[in-house]
């Protein structure tokens, strides 16, 4: 029986595609800037990598947590209602 894909941490995709593991976003942003690496500029830039070491969206991350029936850590529930954040996860 295989187990539920779940967020384990978030990420960060620089302009050449390199993505950045972080404990929150801001912190793969500075990460990026410390190697002299951009942000990409699209909208799926920030994300989190899953239990299958998958890159996706804070939108689909929100899906996964909610699918696998994992409530957010945050005192008052999930952070946003359309995105998952660094937040909900620790």
């Amino acid at each position: 029986m295989s187990q539920a894909e779940v967020c384990i941490c978030a990420a960060v995709v620089a302009s050449d595609g390199q993505i950045i593991r972080c404990h929150r976003h801001a912190d793969g942003l500075r990460a990026l800037e410390a190697r002299g690496l951009q942000p990409a500029r699209s909208e799926g830039s920030q994300g989190f990598i899953t239990s299958r070491n998958r890159y996706v969206t804070r939108k689909f991350g929100l899906e996964l947590q909610k699918a696998a029936g994992i409530p957010s850590v945050y005192v008052g529930g999930y952070c946003g209602t359309e995105r998952l954040m660094s937040e909900d996860l620790y």
